[in-house]
């Protein structure tokens, strides 16, 4: 295993390794026996923006059955929980801590404790409830056709952009993490070009007429928190991880509704 590569183990080894990827993005099991994920979490990485593909999908089914049987204000609500109840909601979790350390105004190691404390405060709570609102208004102004491809696009690049920010950005904690489980190799481009490859390709084939805007809006975003996560404590966590999953999945909500 240690002889191998990321990529490698992830080829030879794709049922652990999409298992891997199964049980820390969702609350669903995984493929294989839960002992041996924690061999496979830098190989998990490489099916990363396919469950997200997986879970925009199941998603948007639901969402064209709620739509069939529920009011279009109700339909954008539970899809928005539903998006977030996914992972267990720990992707709001690393936002609320996101928020809380980043918008304390304390130094880096105070920030860091900050986000370690499990307790939200009121910059954590106001984050969540205003991202919820988002999600919910963003799903609320979409046409039917463009709802399904725009959670399928919108899971897929959070979950694309989460591979990114650990092969770009360095750890921030000295110690061990959850964050740290899935660093990319030195030298593991592959698994970001694959990813975004596969985002790309997903654009194209679901929402062609906003390909330009979903792309600019993913960049956007992906820079702008990139370098507030360095400004603010030189890296990433496994919380901004989350933080970066939730907001990313709004912008591309929210870009997918633009008139342009």
């Amino acid at each position: 295993m240690k002889e191998m590569s990321d990529l490698q183990t992830a080829l030879y080894h794709p049922l652990r390794s999409v298992s891997a990827a199964i049980r820390f993005l969702t609350v669903f099991p995984g493929l294989s026996k839960a002992q041996f994920d924690q061999d496979y979490f830098g190989p998990a990485r490489y099916y990363f923006t396919l469950v997200g593909l997986i879970i925009g999908c199941v998603v948007a089914l639901c969402g064209v059955i709620l739509q069939s049987i529920c009011a279009p204000l109700v339909t954008a609500v539970l899809l928005t929980v539903l998006l977030s109840s996914v992972s267990g909601f720990l992707h709001l979790d690393g936002l609320a801590d996101t928020a809380d350390g980043f918008l304390s105004s304390r130094t880096r190691e105070h920030i860091l404790e900050i986000m370690r404390d499990s307790r939200i405060g009121v910059m954590g709570a106001v984050a969540v409830c205003s991202l919820l609102l988002v999600k919910s208004a963003a799903l609320y102004s979409l046409d039917r056709q463009v709802m399904t491809g725009a959670l399928i696009c919108a899971t897929a690049a959070s979950r694309t952009a989460m591979v990114a920010i650990m092969y770009f950005l360095p750890y921030a904690r000295s110690g061990g993490g959850l964050g740290l489980l899935f660093k990319a190799e030195k030298n593991g481009y592959a698994v970001v070009l694959l990813s975004f490859l596969l985002l790309l390709f997903t654009l194209v084939l679901l929402l062609p007429a906003k390909l330009l805007i979903l792309i600019c809006a993913f960049l956007i975003v992906f820079m702008i928190f990139s370098v507030w996560c360095m400004k603010k404590i030189g890296g990433y966590t496994g919380d901004t991880v989350g933080c970066l999953c939730e907001l990313m999945e709004a912008a591309i909500l929210l870009a997918a509704g633009l008139v342009l």
